[in-house]
């Protein structure tokens, strides 16, 4: 099972959603971790954040990279849909 790294921007808004939405994405990070390979709402991101990839949670994105190699999954960002990409 890959190691889940959360980078510190990330960190700092999940700490500060509501108590019900960190659990949710809690748990759905939890379940990235396990399976990445096969996670639903998971897609390959293009252009300037191109090896990337992008997890939905509601309006919600988590933009991530899977480290093969270091067997690592790093969180770069999370945050809402139209505000993430920027």
């Amino acid at each position: 099972m890959p190691k889940l790294v959360v980078h510190r921007r990330a960190a700092r808004y999940i700490q500060a959603m509501d108590a019900r939405t960190r659990a949710q994405l809690t748990v759905k990070l939890q379940e990235l971790a396990e399976n990445p390979g096969a996670m639903a709402g998971v897609k390959p991101m293009v252009g300037e954040w191109a090896g990337f990839c992008r997890l939905r949670h509601g309006e919600l994105r988590v933009i991530f990279l899977h480290d093969v190699p270091g067997d690592a999954i790093v969180i770069a960002h999370v945050g809402p849909r139209g505000d993430v990409y920027k």
